[in-house]
């Protein structure tokens, strides 16, 4: 199989892990020969916004992708935020350090030509990739984090069933709605 680029990378927080996001890494495995979801805010967990430690969002994307004939080829990583260096140097330093046997990123995948910018001068390629369709045009972490805080149960809509126990047990049982 030929592919457009070599190695292509997102960051996603994926709290929780839903369709867009996998919206997202579905495009970039189908035209990148080696594909990275950089985790982000990996050291954030038990607030609002970050729910989630790192393991299970990690876990969420496995459970997903792991029965894919292209999950040998895709790597998920954590990237905690900092203030210290500019953000593109220190995702890019990332990937490195993590994988030094994957080539430097020609292509980054976001939700928002937004995100790129800090990447324009360093990754050469951006894939736009809405996480959203006519379906489901209201999709956003937010939303299903508040859906699921409410127990609305319309938030299995947006994720998938493999892992609606593991959002149940997170978010539920431990307590963090």
């Amino acid at each position: 199989m030929t592919f457009k680029y070599k190695h292509g990378f997102c960051i996603l927080r994926c709290q929780p892990f839903h369709i867009g996001h996998d919206r997202l890494i579905k495009q970039m495995m189908q035209e990148c020969e080696q594909g990275t979801v950089l985790i982000g805010s990996a050291q954030e967990s038990g607030t609002h916004m970050n729910p989630l430690p790192y393991f299970i969002r990690k876990k969420m994307i496995q459970n997903v992708w792991r029965k894919s004939s292209d999950y040998a080829r895709l790597q998920i990583i954590p990237v905690k935020d900092t203030e210290r260096i500019p953000w593109n140097y220190h995702v890019l330093e990332t990937i490195n350090k993590e994988l030094p046997d994957r080539p430097r990123p020609d292509i980054m995948y976001v939700g928002d030509n937004r995100e790129y910018l800090f990447f324009a001068s360093d990754v050469p390629n951006v894939g736009l990739c809405s996480r959203t369709t006519q379906s489901f045009p209201f999709l956003s972490g937010n939303m299903v984090r508040d859906m699921i805080a409410l127990q609305d149960e319309r938030y299995k809509e947006f994720v998938h069933p493999e892992n609606q126990e593991l959002i149940e047990k997170n978010f539920y049982e431990d307590g963090l709605v």
